[in-house]
Order: structure tokens, then C-alpha cells, then sequence
């Protein structure tokens, strides 16, 4: 054993190490989120620079969550094989990578290519952070780690809109790329340093190629139906085949999957009533926190006309309320259970984005901050419990695809929530190019999604009723 491996062995012996390798592996999370909320704040650069609309504008999010959405079973799968540490030491370093091309994008078509790279790495690193965190701490003792999981997805949100206001006004968009540089190389020296290797798998398993195959051309095929439909028109012939692949491919993907004896999905998950539960809550809170990610940075430059960097810090009242109540919802998850903390959760979610239904042409910068905050608080709340009942419906051993299944879910709320931002702005019937027109759009937008925040907590109360078993602990 070399010196890098005694100094390891060393340090995984000390009562510190769960909470060192948290931080390693946070820092990654932290990368991906300020990549993720910068976007937002660029979008308006980038509808200026590129002479593109919010068609065109939804695929440099869209396409990176696409992307992610497709691949993250196929690496929680692998992961679950392989060692976590050197997974997700490759996950940041190609995430980092693609954050340098994304930087000397010539066109927006440029820039979408290499976002779809970018979210490569982004999807190896969402994979891996939350099981890796749920393997060194033990059940019971979750929820504050997982918590503070939810601050520092916050944290990068809020780093995110301010930071990238600043560059975008000082340096252009570009800069808003380089700053991954850093964050990414910082993580890797700590990961090598710091994270023994991490193996769960109990017995080797062959990958199912063909199950992963399947899986990618369906759920790539639905996503993309969900994002162009309404352009291509529900009924034309590309929606329609895209439709009838997907239908078809996800079909025979189920049905390979129950005959499969190394599964990529083990769909035997699903027949846990939590977990079912908590993923299709999950699916339903990043819809609804989609929408006011993509539509109030447009809504503020469109109709209000404020400058970007004030978009970027009114964006911050929203995650500074995630950074706050993330940990609140992870600490009551832990006291009180995860039932009541969600439920309240999703319920001030709601009421927060009723607040932003009522913005307008007049509407103020304080209008603004407290719809934020109190959609923040709401969903910092909401997040954590739900993540630690996911967790904890489902065995040790597995947390590799659970964690993955979560972040898919996740980017599959993302991508339908951008989509369906546009769709419903498209039904609204007003005009986009006029300050009115898009003020009375943005108010239909976030009527329609009070309404799936409804169904969201109304689901989420089901629970209430539901007694929740933990399985049994299989490793620590």
C-alpha cells in the first residue's frame, strides 16, 4: 500500500470521515448546480447574441437534460459494478471538459452539442453523490446529511444567478463556463485524496446492454415528443412516430427487464408503495421548479425590462430559502418522520408560485422576492424528507440505481417542465413579443402550474395513510 493509500486508510478511521467525504463529493453537486442556474440567468444573452426565441433557447437546457435523463440508469447500473470513487472522479473530469468547450461555442447549435457532453459528466456525478452519501452514513442518520445535499444544490443556485449576472455584464456569457474550471479540478484533487474505494455490489453481475439500448431510444423518443410536439403539431407524422417508438421500445424495455437476470431497472423497486410514491412526487416538485427557472429570468427581461445582473440576484431569494429549510426539512425528516415535513413542503411550494400567477407589468422587485421565497422554503422543505423516504424504502446494495432513478426522475421533471413552460405559453394565445402579452402568458403559465402543485400535494398527503417499512440493512 503506497502512501496515498495508508494516508486513506488512516483518515477513513477517524470519526470525521463520513462528513470529509460528504464535502468531496458535494463539491461536484455544487459544480452542476451553479452550471445549472447560470444557464438560466444567460438565457436572455443568448436570445440576443443568437437571434433565437424560446423554441430554440429551451435546447440548451433541454438537450443537456435530455441527454442525462437517457443515460443516468445505464450509470447507476455500472456503478452499482464498479468503484463509486473512480466513477465519479471520470464524471467530473469529463463534466469538466465540457464545461471548456461550451466556453468557445461559435453557435448556438455549437453550444447544444457540447452541453449534451457537458451533461455526460453531469449525469455520472448525480448518479453517484447521493448513493456515496448513503453508503457511509447509516439509515436513521440520513436525513441531515441528505439535507445539507439540498443546500448545496441551493448554494450553487444561488452562487449561480448572482455570479453569472456579473460575468455576463462585465464578460459576456462565455465566462460563465470557465468558472466550472476551477469548482471541477478542486473536486477531482479531492476525491483522489480523500474517498477510499466504494464497492457495494455483493456478487459480480453482467450489464444489460440491451435493456440500457431500449431504455436510452425510449425515453430520449418521449422527451423529445414532450419538447417539440407542439411545434411539429400533435398529430403530424414526426410526434406520431416519435410516439409509436417510444411507446414501443419502453414496452419491450419492461418486459426485458422482468425476464432480465441483471437488470438495469430492477423494477421490483417500484412495488414498494413509498418509493412509487415519493418518485412521482419528485417527478411532479421539479416540473413546478422548472417553470419559474425558465420563464421569470425571460419574464424579467421581457416585460420588466431589468438588467442582468439584477436578474441574477432577484433569482437569489429562492435559493437562499432552499439553503435555510433543506436542512430544517432533513432534521424534522429525521425527528418526525417524512410524511408531514413533504406534505407542508409542497403546500408552500404551491402557494409561492400563486404569488408569481399575480405578477404583472407593474409588478415590483419585492413582488418578486417573496414569490421566490416562499416557493424556496416550500420546496427546500418538500425535497429532503422526500429524498430520505425514497432512500430508505429501498435496499443498501442498490442505493447506486436508486440514486440514479432520483436524479432521472429529476431531469425528466426538468425537461417536461421547460417543455411544458413553452407549451403553455404557446396556449395562452398572447403574443410573446409585446411586454403585455408575455406579462398575461407568464400569469396563464403559473395558473396551470399552481394547479400541478395541487396535484402534487395531494399525492404527497397519500403517504399520511401509508405505513412505511424500511428494508433490511445490508452493509454500512
Amino acid at each position: 500500500m503506497g502512501r496515498l493509500g495508508v494516508w486513506k486508510d488512516t483518515l477513513s478511521k477517524s470519526k470525521r470521515y463520513r462528513w470529509l467525504v460528504f464535502a468531496t463529493v458535494v463539491t461536484g453537486t455544487f459544480m452542476v448546480n451553479v452550471d445549472s442556474s447560470i444557464m438560466n440567468v444567460a438565457l436572455p444573452a443568448l436570445e440576443r447574441d443568437f437571434h433565437v426565441g424560446p423554441a430554440t433557447l429551451q435546447w440548451v437546457i433541454s438537450a443537456y437534460l435530455l441527454m442525462i435523463t437517457g443515460i443516468l440508469p445505464i450509470v447507476g447500473s455500472l456503478s452499482d459494478r464498479l468503484d463509486r470513487t473512480r466513477v465519479f472522479v471520470t464524471g467530473v473530469a469529463i463534466f469538466t471538459i465540457g464545461s471548456m468547450l461550451c466556453a468557445f461555442s461559435g453557435s448556438i447549435s455549437e453550444l447544444i452539442v457540447y452541453r449534451v457532453l457537458q451533461s455526460v459528466g453531469g449525469s455520472i456525478i448525480m448518479g453517484n453523490v447521493m448513493s456515496i452519501v448513503s453508503y457511509v452514513f447509516p439509515a436513521g442518520e440520513r436525513g441531515r446529511p441528505l439535507g445539507l445535499v439540498g443546500s448545496v444544490v441551493a448554494a450553487g443556485t444561488i452562487v449561480g444567478p448572482s455570479l453569472g449576472g456579473i460575468l455576463i455584464a462585465a464578460y459576456g456569457w462565455r465566462s460563465i463556463f470557465w468558472i466550472n474550471v476551477p469548482i471541477g479540478v478542486l473536486s477531482i484533487l479531492a476525491a483522489i485524496l480523500m474517498l477510499q474505494p466504494i464497492l457495494t455490489a455483493q456478487v459480480k453481475r453482467s450489464f444489460d446492454r440491451a435493456g440500457a439500448a431500449l431504455f436510452f431510444v425510449g425515453i430520449i423518443s418521449l422527451m423529445v415528443l414532450i419538447s417539440e410536439g407542439q411545434t411539429w403539431g400533435w398529430t403530424s407524422l414526426p410526434s406520431i412516430g416519435a410516439l409509436f417508438l417510444s411507446v414501443v421500445t419502453l414496452t419491450w424495455f419492461v418486459r426485458h427487464e422482468l425476464r432480465s437476470r441483471d437488470p438495469v431497472i430492477d423494477l421490483s423497486l417500484f412495488t414498494s408503495v413509498p418509493f412509487t410514491i415519493g418518485n412521482v412526487a419528485g417527478y411532479i416538485s421539479y416540473v413546478i421548479l422548472m417553470i419559474p427557472g425558465f420563464l421569470l429570468p425571460l419574464y424579467m427581461h421581457d416585460v420588466l425590462h431589468i438588467p442582468t445582473a439584477h436578474i441574477g440576484l432577484l433569482l437569489t431569494p429562492q435559493a437562499i430559502s432552499m439553503i435555510l429549510f433543506s436542512p430544517v426539512g432533513g432534521w424534522l425528516a429525521d425527528r418526525f418522520g417524512t410524511k408531514w415535513p413533504s406534505t407542508a413542503g409542497m403546500l408552500l411550494g404551491t402557494l409561492g408560485l400563486g404569488l408569481m400567477a399575480l405578477l404583472t407589468t407593474t409588478s415590483s422587485y419585492l413582488d418578486i422576492v417573496i414569490a421566490l421565497s416562499v416557493f424556496g422554503m416550500g420546496m427546500g422543505l418538500f425535497t429532503s424528507p422526500n429524498n430520505v423516504s425514497i432512500l430508505e424504502s429501498a435496499p443498501i446494495e442498490k442505493s447506486g440505481l436508486t440514486g440514479s432513478l432520483m436524479a432521472t426522475i429529476r431531469n425528466f421533471g426538468r425537461v417536461s417542465g421547460v417543455a411544458l413552460t413553452v407549451l403553455f405559453l404557446q396556449w395562452s394565445g398572447d403574443s410573446l413579443v409585446t411586454a403585455p402579452g408575455f406579462a398575461r402568458a407568464s400569469a396563464f403559465t403559473f395558473t396551470i402550474a399552481v394547479g400541478l402543485g395541487l396535484l402534487g400535494t395531494l399525492f404527497t398527503m397519500s403517504r399520511l395513510w401509508i405505513r412505511i417499512r424500511r428494508p433490511q440493512e445490508t452493509s454500512s
